[in-house]
């Protein structure tokens, strides 16, 4: 079982990085941008779901894991939760596009309070360790929680501010793939150091200036359109 779950969890990864491109090159709303997306999606999703096992299949049955191993472990549960929280949330502000302010959806403040006590959690634990990738990489999910949830608390500003925030929400689920890919595979690939902390935050240097870059664009569209 552990064989296999590697095994679907490698193919949805490759599957999510390079269906999370796709989406941006059609016409948003139209049948080639849903299904691409929904690919994208249903992947992370799969990831998600296949880490979480993983882990914890190597929590609970490698008796000799060192400190090392169990933190990893322990990292790789909380880019899960980060990869279903965005994603979740990415598909949540289209189903309600008409959110006026205080949103009373339960679902939709459990998923940031879980990725915010899960980020604060693994962030703590790592300035204990001294290690600066548990201690500093989950501050992304500090920041992206408390967003969501002003996001469900604020009535919006914008009257299609819920694009901005599905592009948000999916292409910040795109960092979780595109940093599996750089750290596990792209030193594989190019003989890299895989234990470089440059290379985790690489894929949230290169995609959060083209989250801001479309929502800028799509805010002044918006403005327009007011």
């Amino acid at each position: 079982m552990f064989s296999f779950f590697i095994f679907i969890h490698v193919i949805a990864g490759f599957t999510a990085l390079i269906f999370l491109w796709m989406p941006l090159f059609f016409r948003k709303g139209g049948a080639w941008h849903r299904i691409t997306g929904w690919i994208f999606t249903y992947s992370m999703f799969t990831i998600s779901a296949t880490s979480v096992y993983l882990s914890l299949y190597r929590i609970g049955f490698d008796e000799n894991q060192t400190t090392a191993q169990f933190s990893f472990s322990i990292f790789l549960i909380f880019i899960a939760i980060l990869s279903f929280s965005t994603a979740t949330y990415g598909l949540r502000v289209l189903r309600f596009k008409k959110h006026a302010g205080k949103h009373r959806q339960a679902f939709d403040w459990f998923i940031p309070f879980l990725l915010f006590t899960s980020a604060t959690a693994v962030s703590v634990y790592g300035f204990i360790l001294g290690d600066s990738l548990l201690s500093w990489f989950p501050l992304i999910g500090i920041f992206l929680s408390i967003s969501y949830m002003l996001y469900w608390w604020r009535s919006p500003k914008l009257k299609k501010g819920w694009v901005i925030e599905h592009l948000t929400g999916m292409l910040s689920c795109g960092i979780s793939t595109v940093t599996a890919f750089v750290v596990f595979g792209a030193p594989r690939f190019f003989g890299l150091n895989e234990s470089t902390i440059l290379l985790w935050f690489a894929p949230t240097i290169v995609l959060v200036p083209l989250i801001i870059y479309f929502s800028v664009k799509y805010k002044k569209k918006s403005m327009k359109m007011v």
